[in-house]
């Protein structure tokens, strides 16, 4: 979680003492680009960890914006477990009479192999890695990976984000506070 603190608070007052109406605004706004911020280290983070697209992280990241009169940032993941075949997987395509193993990683680095696995192209165009149930043709069952909330609720993807959004938080106050007064 990233806070304001009690320094970042008298800092502004001391810096623009004469104009308090405009403390709000400018930590609005400071708070807002921190939490962009946040939830594009959130995507690099979890990428150096997971094998998945960038896309498909942000995708699932919403931000409800500070204002003026609620001085804070609400980022949220929602998202369900993701398809196998969105990670690492070998052959990435359906192969029929394919001998080999099927082989998937969702971590880097962490390649597993699948016994009995096979890619398949369901009905409704849906690829997936499926195992058989039974020794029966059907039913088939399908393999998934961790969701994307999963994913940034990993210790090292939580801290990274939290230091990245304290950084940007005290540079983009600096920032504001001087575009406030005419600088850059």
């Amino acid at each position: 979680m990233i806070e304001l603190k009690l320094e970042h608070i008298e800092r502004l007052q001391k810096m623009l003492g004469d104009t308090p109406k405009q403390i709000p605004i400018v930590t609005a706004r400071a708070i807002n680009r921190s939490a962009e911020a946040a939830r594009t280290q959130a995507a690099k983070s979890a990428r150096q960890t997971y094998i998945i697209k960038h896309k498909d992280i942000i995708s699932t990241i919403r931000i409800k914006k500070a204002t003026p009169n609620s001085l804070f940032a609400d980022i949220r993941s929602r998202g369900f477990v993701i398809k196998l075949i969105n990670f690492k997987v070998n052959p990435g395509r359906p192969q029929p009479n394919r001998k080999r193993p099927i082989t998937a990683s969702v971590k880097r680095g962490s390649e597993k192999t699948i016994k009995n696995g096979f890619v398949a192209q369901m009905r409704s165009g849906h690829i997936n890695v499926f195992t058989r149930v039974s020794k029966r043709r059907f039913p088939i069952k399908g393999h998934y990976g961790p969701s994307v909330p999963q994913m940034l609720g990993n210790k090292s993807v939580e801290q990274a984000v939290e230091e990245r959004a304290e950084v940007i938080l005290d540079k983009r106050l600096d920032h504001e506070i001087n575009r406030l007064f005419g600088g850059s």
